[in-house]
């Protein structure tokens, strides 16, 4: 199992010459980058000092863990097993590291949280507020991010805590539904079509701009949401960037109710109904956090006053 694989590290980790955690962990970056170069970058070590790492360790358990014989980096069936391996153990060991400093330090001195930008930020400034008058020495630092970027800042230890769209399971992952949120296809008075008299097809808004939000994590979905194939796209990195260029009746897109509830009251903004297509669509925030990451005082406190307002 993979624990037993952990503890035999642990258990031999003493001998001379027997694998260490900077080798695994330069054995993730080679697969996570596609070449030993890149992986040296990224690790800020030397080409060689990298090659000779995996070289020795290749040596020390008797496999072969790359294929030579291709230009990009790549794993033997063998070597495959062992990064999958690889990576548990170095998951376990930076919990054990964060676990003691936890204890070392005390409170924590920042909390981190990624909120995706559908989320209603009224309610979270709400929590926080109340969270900055509880822990004053306590840094907090919130990164708005779009799409899956919550998420994937989450999954890869960037932040304690993210507030984002539940769009499928993980048994990895803790949450709680916090609010529920929906966009809603919207375009300007100005809007070529607005007053159109007919039903609008998908195929009539293939000549006209639908403005998209980018997915801001660094390894997007290739799954579209809404987007229309084929037709034109400008792409933007807001939500309020996006709002703008429809108000202009510059094109048609999807938008969060919260954030254009004035303007649909006031009829600058007027929903857009398509035929075959999903006008409106609902979204369930949830605040989430890892259960394999131990979490401090300060974060479980802050974890608690977001779940006590979602009741």
């Amino acid at each position: 199992s993979y624990y037993s694989l952990y503890l035999y590290y642990f258990i031999h980790s003493t001998r001379k010459n027997t694998m260490t955690l900077d080798q695994l962990k330069m054995l993730t970056k080679i697969v996570e980058n596609g070449s030993v170069l890149a992986a040296a970058k990224a690790l800020y070590r030397t080409q060689p000092t990298v090659s000779v790492a995996i070289k020795k360790l290749e040596e020390e358990l008797n496999v072969t863990i790359l294929a030579r014989d291709q230009y990009r980096a790549s794993l033997t069936p063998e070597g495959e097993k062992l990064y999958q391996k690889a990576k548990v153990i170095l998951r376990h060991a930076e919990g054990l590291e964060n676990l003691a400093h936890m204890m070392a330090v005390g409170n924590e001195p920042e909390i981190r949280i990624a909120i995706e930008v559908s989320c209603p930020m009224p309610l979270v400034l709400k929590i926080m507020k109340k969270c900055e008058k509880q822990f004053p020495h306590t840094q907090f630092n919130l990164m708005v991010e779009n799409v899956s970027g919550a998420m994937e800042r989450l999954i890869e230890n960037d932040v304690d805590i993210a507030i984002c769209p539940w769009l499928e399971e993980n048994q990895k992952l803790e949450s709680f539904v916090f609010a529920n949120a929906k966009l809603i296809n919207v375009v300007s008075p100005e809007f070529p079509l607005a007053s159109y008299q007919k039903e609008i097809y998908l195929e009539d808004l293939s000549e006209y701009v639908q403005v998209i939000v980018r997915d801001s994590s660094r390894n997007p979905s290739e799954k579209s949401f809404g987007v229309l194939e084929g037709g034109r796209h400008w792409l933007v990195n807001n939500q309020f960037t996006k709002k703008e260029i429809i108000l202009a009746g510059m094109g048609w897109g999807r938008l969060h109710h919260h954030l254009i509830d004035n303007e649909l009251k006031e009829g600058r903004l007027i929903p857009l109904m398509i035929k075959n297509y999903q006008n409106t669509v609902p979204i369930e925030m949830r605040v989430v956090r890892k259960l394999d990451q131990p979490i401090g005082p300060i974060a479980s406190k802050v974890w608690n006053n977001f779940q006590k307002i979602s009741m």
